[in-house]
């Protein structure tokens, strides 16, 4: 037997220690200007104004500390990956630490969907067209019965967080699929997790969905395509070898495959359809080894919708295909429509625009970068291109184009990464993308600046963007204890209203059994709010803080303008106050009785 050879350890250099400690700086920053946040004390510009100058401080820190490790001769995936978890909980994890509950009304609505589903054992037909695709809900009112929880409702807080943490593993992935386990992956990851202020990762179908999509994606870009999707190359469909693994792990590939499209297909209405869309890019660009893979997404998704979604758009095929085409109302609904409210709100929506051109510079810096190489990035364009087609098709009610970055945003941070990456080093040559991972410091160049810059002003942007609402989207407990308590007193058949249906975490419980409407719908911009209320006699109203802020930021109301509804309501003598607690209140009816 031979001897084991030890290999002798070297001495550490003390410059190891400069990215963790930099690393732990941030956390420590972060945690000392932490502090809990209030939506009565937020205005236009959200929670960016409620923030320590030191809290703040992290991120720049926290990128320096990325940018650090990368341009070491050796980077260590390790120390990188802790970062990465750091960078989660720092931008994801802001708002469920600073704020006292869950944010987004929707969120609250869909532990409704799943608590009437986990009741009833079935979706409520003709209610709500989310309904119609009941996968997510379904799963949720399973796991709430067999942990005998009553609601999903403690999931709500950290859900984004959590959501948030795996698409960036998804997105890892997916980068060291394409480009490897080099510098590049890394900084694509980081461009990913740095700039998706989308918000779309709350409790929701479509963040589940999401996952399952970049799972997908990730699996076919290292199993099912050949060549990869940066080779640099000419290539033909149809005309390539097989990829070079095991029969095996394309078979079972393509079952994992399968099982992802049928889980996508009763689920979201829009996400099959687009990584159908993307694996058909890929078999027309010559990289998806088996041309009929898109066929094996595109057929549930067409027989749920033909079949398990025939209450949705029977009667009503128009509003499903009205905006077919129709890229100018996509526009005016997703753009110009957008482009209301206060100074602050305004401010918040051009930094979000500021934040998408800047994502696409970095794609498009990183195709020139890979052409100055002699490398071709067909695939990879089209790839983050092909979502915007979504835009010709369905406006979704307003949020087209945040869509179209969220589901474009993997693969431009892909080429974002090359970009970056060759800020720090310069490969060059036929083989540039394996030297691509070969590391060449350049502590004294100004590139290693220039993309830590690059990353904290995309942190820094981000959280500012993502909090940009929260003045009226983030909830108090006394809010959520005023509905609850509107909930608790209300018979079969009455109404509880609210002023506003996106400022009041409303509809977590009692759908289909009390109505619940919005005082808004009928009364636009709350011109005479009183008398909307009075005409329309509900037998309790919610009025909270984020509603006050709501009103001023989207109307341009003057402070105390929901007190002065109170106010009149109160002096009609048709309404007396129930609950009061730290500035949510509830009113009822004074003649209410059972329907």
């Amino acid at each position: 037997m031979r001897p084991k050879l030890l290999r002798p350890r070297l001495p550490n250099h003390p410059k190891d220690a400069l990215v963790p400690a930099l690393a732990v700086l941030a956390g420590v920053l972060w945690l000392a200007g932490l502090r809990q946040v209030t939506p009565a004390e937020l205005g236009g510009l959200g929670l960016i104004t409620a923030l320590s100058p030191v809290l703040l401080a992290a991120y720049p820190v926290l990128a320096a500390a990325v940018v650090a490790e990368l341009v070491r001769r050796r980077p260590r995936p390790r120390v990188l990956a802790s970062c990465t978890v750091l960078g989660v909980l720092l931008v994801y994890g802001l708002q469920p630490s600073s704020e006292q509950t869950a944010r987004l009304t929707v969120s609250w609505l869909h532990t409704g969907f799943a608590r009437y589903i986990a009741e009833n054992g079935q979706p409520l037909q003709g209610y709500d067209a989310r309904f119609s695709w009941p996968g997510f809900f379904s799963l949720i009112a399973f796991l709430t019965r067999a942990s005998n929880a009553p609601d999903a409702t403690p999931l709500l807080q950290w859900a984004p967080a959590v959501i948030a943490g795996i698409a960036v593993l998804g997105v890892r992935v997916l980068a060291v699929a394409v480009l490897g386990a080099g510098r590049a992956g890394w900084l694509a990851t980081w461009i990913f997790l740095l700039a998706e202020w989308t918000e779309q990762d709350y409790f929701s179908p479509q963040a589940a969905t999401y996952l399952i999509m970049l799972a997908a994606l990730a699996l076919v870009a290292r199993y099912l395509v050949r060549p990869g999707l940066a080779y640099g190359g000419k290539s033909r469909p149809g005309r390539g070898a097989p990829p070079p693994n095991l029969v095996r792990q394309r078979l079972v590939a393509h079952g994992l495959l399968l099982l992802f499209a049928l889980a996508l297909a009763p689920t979201h209405q829009l996400t099959p359809f687009l990584l159908a869309g993307l694996l058909l890019v890929m078999a027309l660009t010559g990289r998806l080894w088996a041309g009929w893979l898109p066929w094996l997404v595109l057929v549930p998704a067409l027989v749920w919708f033909t079949l398990g979604a025939k209450d949705f758009w029977q009667g009503q095929l128009s509003m499903v295909i009205g905006d077919f085409g129709q890229v100018s109302s996509s526009v005016d609904q997703g753009i110009t429509g957008r482009f209301t409210g206060d100074a602050g709100r305004t401010a918040i929506l051009f930094l979000r625009v500021c934040l998408t051109g800047t994502v696409g510079a970095l794609a498009l810096g990183g195709w020139w970068s890979r052409r100055r190489r002699g490398l071709r990035s067909v695939p990879l364009v089209l790839l983050a291109l092909a979502p915007l087609g979504l835009a010709a098709l369905q406006s979704y009610g307003g949020e087209v184009f945040v869509r179209c970055y969220l589901f474009a945003l993997p693969f431009a941070a892909i080429l974002g990464g090359c970009c970056l990456d060759a800020l720090l080093s310069r490969p060059s040559g036929p083989g540039a993308m394996r030297a691509a991972s070969r590391v060449r410091p350049r502590f004294r160049g100004a590139g290693p600046v220039a993309a830590a810059i690059v990353l904290a002003a995309l942190g820094l942007g981000t959280i500012t963007a993502r909090g940009g609402g929260d003045a009226y989207l983030s909830y108090t407990r006394a809010d959520v204890a005023a509905v609850a308590d509107a909930y608790r007193l209300a018979a079969p058949g009455q109404t509880i209203s609210v002023l506003s249906a996106d400022a009041t975490p409303i509809g977590f419980d009692r759908i289909g059994v009390v109505n619940q409407p919005a005082v808004e719908r009928t009364c636009p911009g709350y011109v005479r709010a009183a008398t909307c209320v009075l005409d329309a006699a509900p037998d309790y109203l919610v009025v909270t803080p984020s509603q006050e802020n709501y009103g001023r930021i989207y109307y341009g109301l003057s402070a105390g303008w929901t007190d002065r509804l109170v106010s009149d309501l109160l002096y009609s003598g048709n309404y007396q106050v129930v609950f009061d607690q730290g500035g949510a209140r509830l009113l009822a009816r004074a003649d209410r009785g059972q329907p």
